[in-house]
C-alpha cells in the first residue's frame, strides 16, 4: 500500500520545496515505519543544494537528508517496539536511491540506518543537535589510545565540539582550536567540568607559543624538539595555515592527524608529515557505522546527555520551511541563521512541524 509523506524535495539547483511523495508502509520483517520531529542541516546539505561539488550531476527531484530523531508508529522489528523514541543515520550518507529523511514518514531498517534508542530522560531536540557529529566524533577519535592528548581544529564546530566533550569524557586531553576570543571564553567555560579541556584561540598573535606550551613542545614554535614532547595528534576540520602550523610545531613524532575536512594545505605541510613520520589519515563514518559496537558505543555516549555531562549545541532551530533559507548566504542582518554565518556554534536543526 503506497501512502503519501510530506518530503522537502530538492527539485533544481537552489529550489526546494515541500511535496508530496509516495512510498510503501506495508512492512516487512525488520522494517519500521518512523513518523520524524526534527532533524539537521549538515555540510554537505548546502553542496546536495547546489548540485556542486560531489553533486555535481545530482538527479533531481531528490528528497534531502541524512539523518533524523522520531517515534515509531509501527514496528517489525524483533527489538524495538512500537512508539519507541530513534534516532538514525542513514549507512550509504547521500548516496541512498530511495527517498532521503527530511520527510514527515520513513521506512528503516537496520540495514539502510544506524538505528539507536533515545534515552528517557533526553529530548529529541537534543539528540536532533549531534546525531551525526556523535557518530562523527567516535569515529574520528577511535584511532586513539587511551589518556592522548588530541588537538581539535575548528572546535565550536558540531563535529568539533562533539569530539572536545566526549574526548574528554573518554579520559584524552583535549586542546580546542578556536577562532576569537569570545568563542575560546565560552567553549572554556562549557567544557569546564569535563575532564582535561584546553582552549587556544588562534586569532591571538601569540596563539603557537601558547600551543607550544600547552602541549609541552618547547618553549616557543622556534624550539627544534622533534623527539620529545608534542601532542599525540589532531583531529581537523579546516585545513589550511593552522593545520599547518599545527604540525610543524605541537605534535610529537608519529602524531596522527585524522582529517575530515578542509581540503586546503599549506605548502609547508608535507614537509612536516615527512619530517615527524606523521600519520594522515582520513576516518570514514560510514566504515565506523559497521562496526560491531557502534550501537553501543553511540548510545552511550547519548546516556551522557541524560547526565548532562555531555551538552550538545544547537547554533538554531528552523522550521522545516526555513530549510533552503538555511542553506544560503545570507547577510548578516537576516532573521534567517545559517551554516556560514559568523559566530556559528553547533549544528542547525529543522522541526517537522
Amino acid at each position: 500500500m503506497s501512502t503519501k509523506s510530506l518530503a522537502l524535495t530538492l527539485v533544481r539547483p537552489r529550489v526546494l520545496e515541500l511535496r508530496q511523495v509516495f512510498q510503501d508502509e506495508r512492512l516487512r520483517a525488520g522494517q519500521l515505519l518512523v513518523q520524524v520531529e526534527y532533524s539537521s542541516v549538515q555540510p554537505l546539505d548546502g553542496e546536495m543544494f547546489n548540485c556542486s561539488g560531489a553533486f555535481e550531476a545530482l538527479q533531481t527531484p531528490h528528497v534531502m537528508g541524512v539523518e533524523g530523531v522520531g517515534v515509531v508508529l509501527k514496528s517489525c522489528s524483533d527489538t524495538i517496539p512500537e512508539g519507541a523514541r530513534i534516532a538514525f543515520l542513514l549507512r550509504k550518507f547521500f548516496n541512498d536511491d530511495r527517498h532521503g529523511a527530511w520527510q514527515k514518514r520513513l521506512v528503516l531498517d537496520e540495514e539502510r540506518a544506524l538505528i539507536l534508542a533515545v534515552p528517557p530522560v533526553v529530548g529529541l531536540n537534543q539528540i536532533a543537535a549531534c546525531t551525526t557529529s556523535t557518530v562523527a566524533a567516535l569515529a574520528f577519535l577511535k584511532p586513539f589510545a587511551h589518556g592522548s592528548q588530541i588537538i581539535v581544529t575548528g572546535a565550536c564546530g558540531a563535529v568539533g565540539l562533539a569530539a572536545m566533550q566526549l574526548g574528554a569524557l573518554m579520559g584524552h586531553k583535549m586542546v580546542a582550536f578556536v577562532r576569537g576570543p569570545e568563542r575560546a571564553s565560552w567553549l572554556a567555560k562549557e567544557l569546564s567540568d569535563c575532564g582535561s579541556v584546553a582552549v587556544v584561540d588562534t586569532e591571538a598573535p601569540d596563539w603557537v607559543k601558547l600551543g607550544c606550551f600547552v602541549c609541552s613542545k618547547g618553549e616557543s614554535p622556534d624550539d627544534d624538539d622533534d623527539v620529545v614532547g608534542g601532542a599525540d595528534g589532531m583531529l581537523d576540520g579546516i585545513g589550511g595555515e593552522v593545520l599547518t602550523l599545527a604540525a610543524q610545531h605541537l605534535l610529537r613524532v608519529r602524531a596522527i592527524i585524522v582529517r575530515f575536512g578542509g581540503d586546503e594545505q599549506g605548502d609547508l605541510f608535507p614537509q612536516a608529515v615527512q619530517r615527524l613520520r606523521l600519520q594522515v589519515m582520513r576516518e570514514n563514518v560510514e566504515s565506523f557505522m559497521k562496526t560491531r559496537d557502534v550501537v553501543q558505543r553511540v548510545e552511550a555516549a547519548f546516556a551522557w546527555i541524560g547526565d548532562a555531562r555531555y551538552r550538545p549545541k544547537a547554533w538554531h532551530v528552523a522550521s522545516w520551511s526555513e530549510a533552503a533559507e538555511c542553506m544560503k548566504d545570507q547577510p548578516t542582518w537576516t532573521r534567517f541563521q545559517t551554516q556560514v554565518k559568523p559566530g556559528r556554534i553547533g549544528r542547525i536543526i529543522l522541526k517537522f512541524d
